[in-house]
């Protein structure tokens, strides 16, 4: 399901995240050059909310992010739980460790979109 710009927007204010957030991600589409009505939900979902951290080091953590392409051709994930969609949208809803939570960020639909584009990380 792609969405539009407005959507988007909209989506954003209806869950509540503030402006200077929506200007976050908006700042994330314009340095990853991604135009949400280009690609799907879920790779939108995951240059917005997932990339920043899992796709590059940051010096300032003294744990880094696992790199999430092929996270579903392991038989486990770096927590050492089962490589199963049902963990892996545990972990985003929850969140783990320094990673937070987006039960409150993403909506169950976006959360499966997001889990599906993992899949086609290689």
């Amino acid at each position: 399901m792609r969405l539009g710009k407005r959507q988007v927007w909209l989506q954003l204010l209806s869950l509540g995240i503030s402006p200077v957030l929506a200007m976050t991600a908006c700042s994330r589409q314009q340095q990853t050059g991604i135009d949400p009505q280009e690609v799907s939900a879920g790779e939108y979902a995951y240059e917005v909310h997932c990339a920043e951290c899992h796709e590059q080091p940051h010096p300032d953590l003294l744990k880094q992010p696992p790199n999430l392409h092929g996270i579903f051709s392991r038989k486990t994930l770096p927590s050492g739980a089962p490589a199963t969609d049902k963990q892996v949208r545990n972990t985003i809803i929850e969140g783990r460790g320094t990673m937070p939570a987006f039960d409150k960020r993403l909506s169950s639909e976006e959360v499966d979109e997001l889990a599906q584009y993992l899949h086609t990380l290689k």
